[in-house]
């Protein structure tokens, strides 16, 4: 049964050839878009409707899930930035602490006081000398935190992108289900008549 198929394509192939020559391929490719266009257009509308319909109804939860997921995210990166805030004003004490600390070393002397509690320069100069490492990290630590959130906020803002696509998807469905329907009521106005 194969073979014979097989022959048969053979054989008409070499028919169009011989025919048609050089624009054998065009033709073959035109009737193929021709039969193609006479399937889609034997297909029942109501069938349509439901295919559409369907792929509304699947279109939901993936756009829940997207939903709670950018509710989720948005959540995180406003912590996130609240946390850079809190660290940034952390940041700016630090650096008016060592900033005091380096202009009372400046102006000089051997006992400097704070709060009360008397300090000899060598303790000043160490208490300094820590301060500052500590405000290097937290200063690199804010500077990571402000690209984190950069970053963060850029993943939410193409998940809304994302969300809008997929609503926009889902109301093009409904349009094109509403005109369905009305092509099978005048479909059927037609037959009616």
């Amino acid at each position: 049964m194969i073979k014979r198929t097989l022959m048969a394509g053979g054989v008409v192939a070499l028919l169009l050839g011989f025919f048609f020559g050089k624009d054998t391929v065009t033709y073959v490719s035109t009737s193929l878009g021709w039969v193609k266009a006479t399937v889609k257009d034997s297909v029942p509308i109501e069938f349509e409707i439901q295919r559409a319909r369907n792929m509304i109804r699947d279109l939901d939860p993936e756009i829940a899930k997207n939903m709670h997921l950018i509710a989720s995210e948005e959540i995180q990166v406003g912590n996130l930035k609240e946390d850079l805030v809190s660290s940034a004003r952390q940041l700016d004490q630090d650096r008016r602490d060592v900033v005091r600390l380096k202009s009372d070393l400046d102006r000089g002397g051997s006992q400097f006081v704070y709060s009360g509690v008397s300090y000899t320069q060598k303790q000043v100069e160490s208490d300094l000398a820590r301060r500052f490492e500590r405000f290097k990290v937290k200063e690199a630590t804010v500077e990571k935190l402000q690209k984190i959130v950069s970053a963060r906020e850029a993943g939410l803002n193409a998940a809304n992108d994302k969300l809008k696509g997929m609503q926009a998807a889902k109301r093009q469905l409904e349009v094109e289900v509403e005109n369905l329907k009305a092509r099978l009521e005048m479909v059927k106005v037609a037959e009616s008549t």
